[in-house]
C-alpha cells in the first residue's frame, strides 16, 4: 500500500510570496521607467543644445558670408577703377606717341629745308594728303559725305641755301570716272569755300614764300565720281621751272598720301 505525503502550505505564506514577487516586479518596472525617462530627458537636452550650437554656427557663417560679399564687391570696384585708370594712361600714352610722331615728322621736314638733299628741284612739293573728311555730323550726313567730301593739306618748299621769295602756281588734278566717262578735275575747283572771287577762276593754288608754305581745306568730289589717280604740276615763275608728278595712286578707302623724296 502506497502512501502519498502532501506538505501542508499555509495560505498566508503562499500568497505573501507571490505578492512580494509582484511588488518586486512593479518596483523593477518603475525603476526602468524612471531610468528611461531620465535618459530621454538627457537626450532631449543634448539635442536642444546641439541645435542651438548649429544655429549659432549658422549665424556666424552667415555674418562671414556677408562680410566676404562686401569685400568681394569692394575688390571688384577697385579692379574696375584700376582698369579705367590703365585705359586712361594707355590713351594718354597713345596721344603722346602721336604727338612725338608728329614732332619727328616736323623735325624731318625742317631738316630737309635747312639741309636739302642734292638733286632736288629748287621748288618742290614736300607732302600731300587728301583723306576722307571726318566731322561732327549725324550718322546719315556722315555716311553721305564720307564718299565725296575730303580734307586736303600739302606743303611746298625750296632747297636753295640763299633763299629769296619765290612765286608760282601748284595745280593738282584728280582723275577718275564719272557716269562711265573719264574726267580730270582741278582740286582747286572742288574747294567748298573760296575766299577770293578772282581765285575762283584759277585752276591752281598761288604760292609766295621764302622757306615753305602750307595749304589745307575741304573739297567735295562731284556726285558719282570715282577717283583713281592724281597729277601734280608745280610752276615756279621766278625760278622758271616746272615739276610734274603723274598718276599718283588713289585709295578708295583712304584717299591718297604723298611724301616728297
Amino acid at each position: 500500500m502506497t502512501h502519498i505525503i502532501v506538505h501542508r502550505t499555509h495560505p498566508f505564506q503562499y500568497y505573501g510570496i507571490r505578492f512580494l514577487v509582484l511588488l518586486l516586479g512593479i518596483a523593477l518596472l518603475r525603476g526602468a521607467f524612471e531610468l528611461g525617462y531620465i535618459q530621454s530627458e538627457e537626450d532631449i537636452i543634448e539635442a536642444k543644445g546641439g541645435r542651438k550650437s548649429l544655429l549659432v554656427q549658422q549665424r556666424v557663417l552667415k555674418k562671414k558670408n556677408i562680410e566676404l560679399s562686401k569685400e568681394l564687391l569692394h575688390l571688384e570696384r577697385k579692379y574696375l577703377l584700376e582698369q579705367e585708370s590703365c585705359q586712361l594712361v594707355q590713351l594718354g600714352m597713345n596721344k603722346d606717341q602721336q604727338k612725338i610722331a608728329g614732332l619727328e615728322k616736323e623735325l624731318t621736314f625742317y631738316k630737309a629745308i635747312v639741309s636739302p638733299e642734292k638733286g632736288r628741284e629748287s621748288v618742290y612739293l614736300q607732302n600731300l594728303e587728301i583723306v576722307p573728311y571726318q566731322a561732327k555730323q549725324t550718322t546719315s550726313e556722315k555716311k553721305q559725305n564720307q564718299q565725296n567730301q575730303y580734307q586736303y593739306q600739302f606743303t611746298i618748299a625750296q632747297k636753295v641755301k640763299k633763299r629769296t621769295y619765290t612765286k608760282g602756281f601748284i595745280t593738282i588734278y584728280i582723275k577718275g570716272k564719272q557716269n562711265k566717262k573719264t574726267v580730270k578735275l582741278s582740286l582747286f575747283s572742288l574747294i567748298e569755300q573760296v575766299k577770293d572771287k578772282k581765285e575762283a577762276k584759277e585752276k591752281g593754288f598761288r604760292y609766295s614764300f621764302k622757306y615753305f608754305q602750307k595749304f589745307n581745306g575741304i573739297m567735295r568730289l562731284p556726285e558719282g565720281m570715282i577717283p583713281h589717280s592724281v597729277d601734280i604740276i608745280v610752276d615756279s615763275k621766278k625760278k622758271k621751272s616746272i615739276i610734274e608728278l603723274g598718276d599718283l595712286e588713289w585709295s578708295q578707302t583712304g584717299g591718297m598720301k604723298y611724301v616728297g623724296k
